[in-house]
């Protein structure tokens, strides 16, 4: 047992915030700001314990499966909180800020932190191309499946066959279609990077690192810290609406989706990703956050627009204009910075300066 303890992350630490915010929930007490606290920071080291599960499988299913599973794993908590948060309409615009807020969180925040942080050690750290380009190809398609809702909604006025009732039909129905289409997509990307073309994204053969657990352990830990962050999201969710409906903290919610419950539900990726660049495993890192920005775009935007619909809650696509911004932004200087298949700490610069000035427009947002 001291041997397993000794390996966990330091920050794990913080899972053991579980317990009183799940006894403060279950005796009423404490609502708002500090059971906020109390549940974020215990998602925060859950995550952090399946991130370490999922790099132990990924030493044992390889590289292009770890970083999908890592991936996969880091949104699962993300993707209980917004189905949790689906169930009140009011809090469908936290939602959507946290789609924004999971894919520039991925691609710039923690894609730049590893490219800075790998950076500073390796001059330049290379991953493949192809992978880039196609990651990038199917970036913007979900940046143009995104626009097209937001559009709608903003300028309807624009065609005269469109009034003020029945616009909202066809931002929902153009919002179906879209989902459709990225999980379609997404499906194609999988059957693409593991199986037809998956010798052209396998990285060069390196240093084989050993697991530190067994494939067992990892995978009670993996399941287990799934359902602890499932019965921790409903926690969550309870207190950010309290905190912002009923408290009037006066903080945009806005900058809660985008900034705060992005970084919450995305930390156990995005630590690993950030980790593994400073060990000049850049591939892996690249596979990890692009992975998941485009798990945000392609699976866990659509599954909530379809799940939205299939519990009598629909909630479109269409973004704060702010939002469509940024992501914009964001995918241009993703398409200007990686389809060399290199990246150094001055580009990773580049991408944390960007989420910082958003996060600040988000922050003023009323």
């Amino acid at each position: 047992m001291l041997k397993f303890l000794s390996t966990l992350p330091k920050v794990s630490i913080l899972g053991l915030a579980v317990f009183p915010a799940l006894i403060m929930q279950s005796m009423k007490v404490g609502q708002g700001g500090v059971l906020f606290l109390l549940s974020a920071l215990g998602i925060l080291g859950t995550v952090t314990l399946i991130g370490k599960a999922t790099e132990e499988v990924s030493l044992y299913s390889g590289p292009l499966w770890g970083g999908l599973l890592n991936a996969t794993f880091g949104n699962v908590t993300e993707l209980i909180i917004a189905i949790t948060a689906l169930q009140k309409i009011e809090l469908h615009d936290v939602v959507r800020s946290s789609i924004t807020g999971s894919i520039l969180g991925n691609l710039l925040l923690v894609l730049g932190a590893a490219m800075v942080y790998g950076g500073l050690k390796y001059p330049v750290q290379k991953f493949t191309r192809t992978g880039a380009n196609v990651n990038i190809g199917m970036l913007w398609v979900a940046m143009i499946c995104l626009l097209v809702p937001t559009f709608v909604h903003l300028v309807y006025s624009w065609d005269p066959k469109l009034t003020e009732l029945n616009f909202g039909a066809l931002e929902h129905q153009v919002s179906l279609a879209a989902a459709v289409v990225l999980l379609g997509l997404y499906l194609l990307s999988l059957i693409f990077s593991l199986r037809t073309h998956r010798f052209l994204l396998m990285p060069q053969e390196g240093e084989h690192e050993e697991p530190e657990w067994s494939l067992k352990t990892a995978a009670i830990v993996l399941l287990s810290c799934t359902v602890v962050a499932a019965l921790l999201s409903d926690v969550f969710v309870e207190a950010m609406n309290h905190m912002l409906h009923v408290q009037g903290i006066g903080i945009s919610e806005m900058f809660v989706g985008v900034v705060i419950v992005a970084v919450v539900g995305n930390a156990s990726e995005g630590s690993v990703a950030i980790w593994v660049a400073r060990e000049n495993k850049m591939e892996l890192s690249y596979q990890i956050a692009m992975g998941s920005c485009l798990q945000i775009a392609l699976m866990v935007a659509p599954v909530l627009v379809l799940v939205s619909h299939a519990i009598g809650k629909p909630m479109s696509l269409a973004l704060n204009p702010f939002e469509m911004v940024a992501l914009l932004a964001a995918t241009q200087i993703a398409t200007t910075s990686l389809q060399d298949g290199e990246s150094n700490w001055l580009e990773g610069a580049l991408f944390l300066a960007t989420y910082v000035f958003f996060a600040c427009v988000f922050w003023f947002h009323p």
